[in-house]
C-alpha cells in the first residue's frame, strides 16, 4: 500500500513539474479580449479560457497584436493560438466560439434616418472598411448592393483612445459611414459620447473562433474538450462582469 501511495505521488508530482503553458494572440476587441493596465489580459473570451485551462493546472498566456500578425504568428509557430478569425481566415478552427462579428454603419448623428434603401438613391456615399480584415461576401454583395464607394484604412487601435479617433472622419462629415462591429461601437461612442449613432440594420453576423496551426492540432483537441466542459451558466457569469 505505502509503495503503490509513493507512485501515486510521484506520478503526480511529475505531471505537475510538466505542465503546459498555452498561448494566445488576439487583436483588441471589447468586450471579448483587450488589455487593461495594471492588470493585463481581459475580455469574456479572455476569462473564458483562462477558467477552463486553469481546471486542467494549464497555465495560458495572452499577447495583443494586430490581427494579421497574429495569424502570421500562428503559421510561425510563435503562439499555440490566435482568438477571434473564422472560414475565411487560413487556419484550422476550435469549434467553440462565444464571440459574434455583428457588423453594421456607424453614421454622424445627424444621418440617424438613413437606411439601406435610402443609401441606395443617393449619387454618392462613402463607406470605411478595414483593410485588415477579409470580409465575408456578403459583406461585399451589401455594400455593392447600396452602390458604396469603399475607403480602406487601419482599424488597428491600441487603447480607447484610437478607438475614438477612428470616429473622428463621421464627426467632420468627411465619409457617409464606417462598417464597425456593433457591440464594440456602442460602447465606444457612449465612452467619449461621439456625435455618432449606429443605423438599426445589421450588415452581416458571423460567429468568431479560435484558430490554430496544424502543428498544434493535438493542444486544440484538449482545448475543445476542456471548454466543451464549462456550463453555460459559468459562461453567462463571466460574461456578467461585462454587462
Amino acid at each position: 500500500m505505502r509503495w503503490l501511495i509513493a507512485l501515486l505521488w510521484l506520478y503526480q508530482s511529475s505531471a505537475y513539474a510538466q505542465s503546459e503553458e498555452y498561448s494566445f494572440c488576439f487583436s483588441r476587441w471589447w468586450p471579448f479580449s483587450y488589455v487593461e493596465p495594471e492588470v493585463g489580459a481581459k475580455g469574456i473570451q479572455v476569462d473564458i479560457l483562462k477558467y477552463a485551462l486553469g481546471n486542467a493546472n494549464i497555465s495560458a498566456s495572452f499577447s495583443e497584436l494586430p490581427y494579421r500578425r497574429c495569424i502570421d504568428d500562428v503559421h510561425a509557430g510563435k503562439y499555440d493560438f490566435t482568438l477571434h478569425i473564422d472560414s475565411s481566415d487560413s487556419l484550422n478552427l476550435v469549434e467553440h466560439t462565444v464571440s459574434v462579428w455583428e457588423m453594421a454603419l456607424a453614421v454622424n448623428v445627424n444621418n440617424r434616418h438613413l437606411t439601406l434603401e435610402k443609401i441606395k438613391s443617393l449619387p454618392f456615399f462613402s463607406v470605411v472598411i478595414a483593410q485588415e480584415y477579409p470580409y465575408p461576401d456578403e459583406v461585399i454583395e451589401v455594400l455593392s448592393d447600396i452602390n458604396a464607394v469603399i475607403v480602406k484604412r487601419s482599424y488597428y487601435e491600441g487603447s480607447d483612445e484610437d478607438a475614438r479617433a477612428l470616429f473622428d472622419i463621421l464627426a467632420s462629415n468627411r465619409v457617409g459611414a464606417i462598417l464597425i462591429d456593433k457591440r464594440w461601437a456602442e460602447k465606444t461612442i457612449s465612452q467619449f459620447n461621439l456625435p455618432v449613432t449606429i443605423l438599426p440594420e445589421l450588415i452581416h453576423s458571423e460567429r468568431q473562433f479560435i484558430g490554430f496551426a496544424e502543428r498544434n492540432k493535438l493542444k486544440a483537441e484538449k482545448l475543445s474538450y476542456l471548454l466543451k466542459q464549462i456550463t453555460q451558466q459559468e459562461v453567462r457569469s463571466i460574461e456578467m462582469d461585462y454587462q
